[in-house]
């Protein structure tokens, strides 16, 4: 005997070949008596839950077959042991083996049952539970599902006639549903209207039932719901009737119901699993209808048990994508990029799942993707941007600077860059009195606001430059830092305020820087006595007074005790030029 939930290690395949015939012996006055039914029933080893009932399945199913064949002998000819051993054995197998729901359907057909009973076996404080599923193969009428409950104690010869005894309406409703589609077929449809309600009587949303009814239903061109009422009592009697479902989604289309067709077709995936053309079709559908999340779940419903699946992948990638689904976006896109090498090298998959990334705010993700993408695109701009964002959250501003002097390189007018190499290199920059300025920085800081004033001539852009010279350069006054180079900045600032809103307090600062340069000048032209070194004085104090002539208004009593220095200074030049015997010019 096999334990519990023994699932057949080889392939089935042969009893596809092995074609074992029951043949019923009867007498010849029963012959004579009645006719007896044709449908073909396996009853399957019902599966233990607990490994402990294995041999008492395996005698419940020995008993039920005997018990059912001298009930029904009638209504239908149950398959018996001795046939489903011979061919189970003929393929390698013990008669006992307890069979998985798949290899108990390949058995069924091997056999050439036209329905057969497939069960689960459990107990409840002792008392013994069976749930049964009904299948039906060919037109036998025998569909759904039964539960059966002993009494505690029960001796498996005792349970199987309770589940023997139970299976009267089922197979009483089936004999009925036969008889619906025999006059159905003959055009009888108020017969096989009455046979149906009768099966129901006996059997609430009798599967076969409810089938002939909704093709009388049909035939008698009722209305839609009619059917679909039909078919929703099929799926009731077996959620796991397959063609129920899909008979189902296909009335719902025809209703123009697409949300009813899309939620049959997903039950119908869950009656097939192993569908792998249904659920694409399905996965299709649910995209189609913006259900994002659904397709996404029956996607990775499949993966689960298919891994590597690249179309299901794809999929469920993009289910979302266009859902919006991000973080499962970026986990299945970098699947599918580990299994699809045909992926290296694609801009738009990078483009994806760098947007995927970004979305969340995942700088290692987005550091990673943008790394791979311009190591095998580099000359794609747009993925250098990605790259250039993702250092640049990551913190790692010089390998960031050097992917914006490839940008700007590559494209002139990426003001953007340009911007923003600025904005690193002035924020990592320290002014003021007690530190060393790093001058070097500084002068890269220019050369990204010169390339920004060169690609772009837009207002607001030169403003935003005119700003950042400003910030800077008065910065560098403040803290007497180079005042040549400020005083640079501060003009540089001015010549790119075409709104004129820097005006005064740039003239303010530049008033101040050249009084400090006059400071630093003054001390050698007393020392050379030198002409030309009071010629340059003169045009310092010329300039500086007329810049804080025009920034006066930014700090009016600062700016007027500034101005009266200037005039002291430029009332001494005259001296100068007589003591160093210079010529008047």
């Amino acid at each position: 005997m096999q334990s519990t939930g023994f699932q057949v290690r080889k392939v089935l395949a042969a009893l596809s070949v092995v074609v074992a015939v029951a043949t019923v012996t009867t007498s010849a006055g029963a012959q004579l008596a009645v006719s007896r039914s044709t449908e073909r029933v396996l009853f399957l080893i019902p599966r233990p839950d607990n490994h402990d009932d294995s041999a008492y399945v395996v005698e419940l199913a020995l008993e039920t077959r005997r018990r059912m064949a001298n009930k029904y002998r009638h209504k239908v000819v149950v398959i018996p042991t001795q046939d489903i051993c011979r061919v189970l054995e003929e393929s390698a197998y013990a008669c006992d083996t307890i069979l998985g729901p798949a290899d108990g359907d390949r058995l069924a057909r091997a056999l050439r049952s036209d329905a057969y009973i497939d069960g689960r076996f459990w107990r409840e404080r002792a008392v013994p539970m069976a749930r049964f599923h009904i299948v039906d193969i060919g037109r036998s009428g025998l569909s759904g599902w039964l539960t059966v409950r002993g009494t505690a104690g029960d001796p498996a010869r005792q349970f199987a006639e309770i589940v023997a005894d139970s299976l009267q309406n089922p197979v009483r409703a089936a004999e009925l549903a036969r008889e619906c589609g025999e006059r159905r077929d003959r055009g009888d449809f108020r017969a096989a209207k009455t046979r149906a309600e009768r099966a129901f009587e006996l059997y609430p949303n009798h599967p076969s039932a409810a089938f002939c009814a909704e093709v009388v239903s049909e035939a008698l061109q009722e209305p839609v719901d009619s059917q679909i009422v039909m078919m929703q009592r099929a799926t009731r009697g077996d959620s796991l009737l397959a063609r129920a479902w899909e008979r189902l989604g296909r009335l719902y289309q025809q209703k123009g119901d697409s949300a009813g067709a899309l939620s049959a077709f997903v039950n119908q995936v869950g009656a097939d699993p192993r569908d792998r053309q249904l659920r694409k079709g399905v996965i299709a559908g649910a995209l189609m209808l913006g259900e994002y999340e659904q397709a996404r779940q029956l996607a990775d419903d499949w993966l689960e048990a298919n891994p590597g699946d690249l179309e299901f992948l794809q999929l469920k990638a993009r289910a979302c994508v266009e859902g919006g689904l991000f973080e499962c976006a970026l986990d299945a896109l970098a699947t599918q990029y580990e299994l699809d090498s045909n992926l290296v090298g694609d801009s738009v998959f990078y483009q994806q799942i760098i947007g995927a990334a970004q979305v969340l705010v995942d700088t290692a993700a987005e550091l990673r993707w943008s790394g791979e993408a311009v190591a095998h695109v580099p000359e794609s701009i747009s993925l250098l941007r990605a790259h250039a964002a993702a250092l640049a959250a990551s913190d790692m501003n010089d390998s960031v600077l050097v992917v914006y002097r490839r940008l700007l390189t590559m494209d002139s007018t990426d003001v953007r860059s340009a911007l923003a190499g600025a904005d690193i290199l002035l924020e990592g920059l320290t002014i003021d009195t007690a530190t060393p300025m790093d001058t070097a920085r500084l002068r890269q800081a220019g050369e990204f606001l010169e390339a920004a004033t060169a690609a772009s001539q837009d207002t607001s852009i030169l403003m935003n430059v005119a700003v950042k010279y400003y910030q800077t350069g008065s910065a560098m006054i403040r803290a007497q830092r180079d005042a040549g180079l400020a005083i640079d900045w501060l003009h540089k600032s001015l010549a790119n305020d075409l709104l004129g809103r820097l005006v005064q307090q740039a003239n303010f600062f530049l008033g101040l820087g050249y009084m400090f340069q006059i400071f630093q000048l003054d001390p050698q032209v007393m020392e050379e006595k030198s002409c030309e070194l009071v010629g340059q004085e003169a045009e310092l104090i010329a300039l500086g007074k007329e810049a804080m002539t025009i920034g006066a208004e930014l700090s009016p009593q600062q700016a007027q005790a500034y101005l009266q220095r200037y005039q002291t200074m430029e009332d001494r030049i005259p001296q100068l030029r007589r003591a160093f015997n210079c010529s008047s010019r």
